[in-house]
């Protein structure tokens, strides 16, 4: 793909520089922002090709166009968003499997198809109604909005439908459970509706907090949905609201950017068994993963570092980067096995930018900053030489951006040498003995 397409105000040097110090302008996150759309259209269509006999996909896709028709802003937010692209990237025939199947987690494609046209068309405020796999027989998730948890196994497929009367699941012979509002359990004082809760950041910042969605931490077995407890909630409401008033007030540039990338926080417990401190998705930009840190300047340093991924996924939608040998691999100074190429692309960035916000909270006094930004610092620097070193890994975009890495590493040095040659100024000359 072209490079012009980066950015239709953006000069590729601009693009590159910008996106190294981890706080592009509007026109380069909206240039991300439509890579990723269209990728998923593209993911969309091509399991098209291979699904639509099948009466139930059809459905589905059929429920999506009119969605498409009616609120082309509701099917543009659902095609780049987490959600949609992580069951994509598993259903699309480039992710077949050695056998030949789909690492889907359904057992046909049509049943998420199903779930996402659902969720769309409630979103839109369409009046429709559409069958929809029951997983297990218990659960019925609608992406990025709630889940149907009934209280017992039964049919292993209900109706998701909006009339006159509101929006409701229905499975055959048993009571409707409205799907919106507030969480409500079924009569009997189980099941029932649990939305996706919302948060917003300083008043404007949505993020949904998802335990729901069974792709959630994006590995080839889908998670069981859970409920959200109440003091789980209340404890991530108050971290992030202190994370992002450090945020907005220390590193409003880095916030700005976060703000535009973040969608969807998924919480980490011990219980997921995966010992990750934060994750992100290259299926499901704008998704992240994180352990309830109490520190706000921790968890705002991960929430830097996941969103500079995230960037750096979807640039990796417009441009290829690398042109490595299959097998290729090297050491990585925060994993203890060798990592390929990609890998240790997507490090050094991150790293830098999670060292700039260090860096900038050094500057501001914090001098418990000081241990994770030489850390930090040490991670991207290392991998930018191993990089460096195998210039036959990257394509010519793929140096452009490696030069830019490097210059914001090299401004930081020029810029400590300057300060170090001032304060040996202003101290003045010693006497002489």
């Amino acid at each position: 793909m072209s490079t012009r397409s980066l950015s239709p105000r953006a000069s590729r040097q601009d693009f590159w520089e910008s996106l190294a110090a981890g706080t592009p302008g509007p026109a380069v996150l909206a240039a991300l922002r439509t890579a990723r759309r269209n990728r998923n259209l593209l993911l969309l269509r091509v399991a098209h090709r291979c699904h639509r006999a099948d009466p139930h996909w059809a459905a589905a896709v059929a429920l999506l166009a009119e969605v498409r028709r009616a609120r082309p802003d509701v099917f543009a937010e659902l095609l780049g968003g987490p959600e949609a692209g992580a069951w994509l990237a598993r259903h699309a025939p480039p992710r077949l499997s050695e056998g030949g199947a789909a690492r889907g987690t359904d057992r046909e494609p049509a049943a998420g198809l199903a779930r996402l046209a659902a969720a769309a068309a409630l979103r839109a405020g369409l009046r429709f109604r559409i069958r929809v796999p029951v997983a297990d027989g218990t659960a019925l998730v609608l992406p990025g909005l709630g889940a149907v948890l009934f209280p017992a196994a039964g049919p292993g497929a209900a109706t998701v439908l909006r009339d006159g009367s509101g929006a409701a699941a229905v499975r055959d012979g048993e009571r409707p459970v409205p799907v919106h509002g507030a969480p409500a359990a079924g009569p009997d004082g189980t099941g029932g509706w649990f939305p996706v809760p919302r948060l917003r950041l300083g008043g404007r910042v949505a993020v949904r907090l998802d335990t729901l969605d069974p792709l959630r931490l994006g590995g080839p077995e889908p998670l069981p949905p859970r409920s959200l407890p109440p003091a789980e909630h209340a404890g991530w409401v108050r971290r992030l609201d202190a994370t992002w008033r450090l945020l907005t007030e220390r590193h409003p540039e880095r916030a700005e950017t976060v703000a535009e990338v973040l969608r969807v926080l998924v919480p980490l417990t011990e219980e997921d068994g995966t010992g990750w401190h934060s994750a992100s998705f290259g299926d499901a930009t704008g998704r992240v993963a994180l352990s309830p840190v109490d520190d706000p300047a921790e968890l705002a340093a991960d929430l830097v570092h996941e969103t500079q991924h995230s960037l750096l996924y979807a640039a990796m939608d417009l441009v290829e980067l690398l042109d490595s040998p299959p097998g290729a691999r090297a050491d990585a100074p925060w994993s203890d096995r060798p990592r390929p190429p990609a890998a240790l692309l997507q490090g050094s960035s991150a790293f830098l930018v999670t060292a700039g916000f260090w860096r900038t909270e050094l500057r501001l006094g914090d001098p418990a900053a000081r241990r994770p930004y030489e850390h930090s610092r040490r991670a991207a620097a290392t991998a930018l030489a191993t990089l460096t070193a195998h210039d036959d890994w990257t394509t010519q975009e793929g140096r452009r951006l490696l030069g830019a890495l490097r210059a914001v590493l090299a401004s930081w040095e020029e810029r400590d040498r300057w300060e170090e040659r001032d304060r040996w100024e202003e101290r003045g000359p010693r006497p002489l003995p």
